[in-house]
């Protein structure tokens, strides 16, 4: 399929292997997208995932090392964009962090700051970097990576993580009402128990919290889930790809969970 022949993609969070950013990356190059990947990662390790998804899937991938909590870094990035591609049409803000700190007293300062500058700050400078772009062209795809921790707040997930991915949602309704006249959508996907390196720091917190192992962790994470398994990076992907096609072309504003019927949370 080339539902996004000749589109531009720039995906955040996307230096890790097993990661969705790279996931969504891919699925984005299938369908015929150019895709700028960029992370903390070094520069070798992105162009190294970029190189990969070039060759699996005949486009132009390329990476970029990019501070989401430097606004300066973030417009450098839209430059480079610019520079290769001359357009820049869907942007998926993936990138985020986890945080620290079962309990709500005991996240530091520093977790919340943190938290606050890369899941909100680093989003919204994305969007304040590429919406006066996609103003002029009267087109443009934006998704959000929010998480079902976004719809409720889940046992054992720090506060900071909750708090900022409800923030993650609001942002994107409110750029969805703002901007749908000009034929930019906004949407945000959901996901709930994924198969990633967060997922194994998520256990790590679930086995401390109730004195279990972390096989008996996964177990009991599983069995709160309606199809009793986690999601693979894949099909997270398959979500957000489906949202920056035309199959979707009359929906924005949305917030699609995808979970495998995980409750939402409190």
């Amino acid at each position: 399929m080339s539902h996004l022949q000749g589109q531009i993609a720039i995906i955040t969070g996307a230096g890790q292997k097993q990661g969705i950013g790279r996931a969504i990356a891919m699925k984005l190059a299938e369908q015929g997208a150019n895709t700028i990947l960029t992370d903390l990662q070094s520069s070798t390790e992105l162009e190294t995932i970029a190189a990969d998804i070039s060759k699996s899937t005949n486009t132009h991938s390329m990476g970029f090392f990019c501070d989401l909590t430097k606004a300066e870094e973030i417009e450098k990035c839209v430059e480079f964009a610019l520079k290769e591609f001359g357009q820049i049409d869907i942007l998926v803000n993936n990138a985020g962090v986890a945080g620290s700190g079962t309990n709500f007293l005991e996240i530091d300062s520093a977790s919340w700051d943190l938290s606050y500058n890369v899941n909100i700050k680093g989003t919204v400078n994305f969007c304040r970097a590429i919406l006066p772009l996609m103003t002029k062209q009267q087109a443009g795809i934006i998704v959000n990576n929010s998480s079902l921790c976004g719809l409720g707040a889940l046992e054992a997930i720090p506060a900071s993580y909750t708090a900022t991915k409800f923030a993650i949602i609001g942002l994107t309704k409110s750029i969805a009402l703002e901007f749908a006249s000009q034929n930019i959508r906004c949407n945000a996907v959901c996901p709930g128990v994924v198969n990633t390196g967060m997922r194994q720091d998520a256990l790590t917190r679930i086995a401390e919290q109730m004195n279990i192992s972390l096989e008996e962790a996964e177990k009991f994470e599983d069995e709160a889930i309606a199809m009793k398994r986690a999601a693979e990076p894949e099909e997270v992907a398959d979500a957000v790809a489906y949202l920056a096609s035309p199959a979707a072309s009359y929906i924005t504003g949305v917030t699609l969970p995808v979970a495998g019927g995980l409750a939402a949370g409190l």
